[in-house]
């Protein structure tokens, strides 16, 4: 056959060529007499040659496969990649509504059930766990820090922390709290109905509305009042968010506030504390305005082994607590105070 013919053949035609010949030969050896081992010998340079090729290629392709997982895992690490890689997730999710309707799952706390939920009913902590908040008496106030300093040398050791500047570039809380301008510019919050409403006003009926809560609250002359609300629709606690933004310290691997609440009072002077029934997690308390007295109370097993611990948090501080091991209790202010708790699913370590 000539080199014209031979290029212009195909891949299938030149291996069916190559087998043609190859059985050719086999059959003339047999015809001369030679033997399968005699055979062997003639032809181990080409099987040796085609063996080698062989674990060549497949070297090559396992090296390709690992560049390729190395380069993908460094990129992925990326907060650019984290980013888009949202976003584009977002997008995708939003086409879909019209096939699937995923938002039921999506307002859910868990999408699988926990088979030992944590909760204050089954034994969240017990004495052995005692020892981490037996040392503590004080709560530290910090600044500049990083995700590092804030969980490893204080939550993990089960240390609540003030940070000071959690909000470096808080403008809304300081020049624009207008609570009510709020909600009745966002349709999402004027129709909500808190989970968890405490205020020595009387509010009437219930279910009501968070638009009402706050008109009749904050559009009278009552010269003393206080008010505390728990949004649980994932609506409302989206758009309380404005308010308090991610602290700049918290990890993107941090998920967003499932729950929220809003404390806010003017003028009440009282000595009773106010309990919130909190879920166990990560808390973030940030004072939007005025002060706030809060008493941190060691949960049961270990109110004799750990001290109560009482601090003040001033307008533009933050309190930062995993509290497995702590109850929170806040006494309003004098004056006009405003203050958010956010609630986070966090296991601590």
């Amino acid at each position: 056959m000539s080199l014209k013919n031979g290029m212009k053949m195909s891949q299938r035609e030149k291996f069916e060529l190559i087998n043609s010949e190859v059985r050719s030969f086999y059959e003339y050896c047999k015809e001369a007499g030679m033997t399968d081992e005699e055979m062997d010998i003639i032809c181990r340079p080409l099987t040796n040659a085609v063996r080698k090729a062989s674990i060549k290629r497949w070297t090559r392709v396992v090296l390709f496969v690992i560049m390729v997982v190395a380069i993908g895992y460094t990129v992925v690490q990326t907060d650019t990649f984290q980013w888009h890689a949202s976003a584009a997730a977002r997008i995708v999710l939003i086409k879909m509504l019209p096939i699937w309707d995923w938002t039921p799952l999506y307002y859910n706390k868990c999408l699988i059930q926990r088979s030992q939920p944590q909760n204050l009913d089954n034994n969240v902590i017990s004495t052995s766990d005692c020892i981490a908040c037996e040392a503590i008496n004080t709560v530290a106030r910090i600044s500049d820090v990083s995700y590092h300093e804030v969980f490893n040398h204080h939550l993990l050791r089960g240390a609540p922390v003030i940070v000071v500047d959690a909000y470096y570039d808080w403008s809304i809380s300081r020049t624009d709290l207008n609570l009510t301008n709020l909600i009745s510019q966002d349709d999402r919050l004027r129709g909500s109905v808190p989970c968890r409403v405490l205020t020595n006003i009387r509010l009437g009926r219930q279910p009501m509305d968070l638009e009402e809560i706050v008109s009749r609250i904050t559009n009278t002359d009552i010269p003393s009042w206080f008010v505390h609300f728990q949004n649980c629709d994932i609506r409302a606690v989206k758009s309380f968010r404005v308010l308090a933004p991610r602290p700049y310290f918290l990890s993107p691997h941090i998920p967003p506030s499932h729950f929220n609440w809003l404390l806010m009072s003017k003028n009440y002077d009282t000595h009773r504390y106010k309990y919130l029934e909190l879920d166990v997690g990560l808390i973030i308390m940030s004072q939007l305005k005025g002060k706030t007295y809060i008493r941190l109370k060691p949960r049961a097993p270990c109110e004799d082994e750990c001290y109560t611990l009482n601090l003040e948090l001033i307008e533009g501080e933050t309190l930062v607590l995993g509290n497995s091991l702590w109850e929170l209790e806040y006494l309003p202010g004098k004056g006009e105070n405003v203050a958010m708790i956010t609630e986070t699913d966090w296991v601590e370590p």
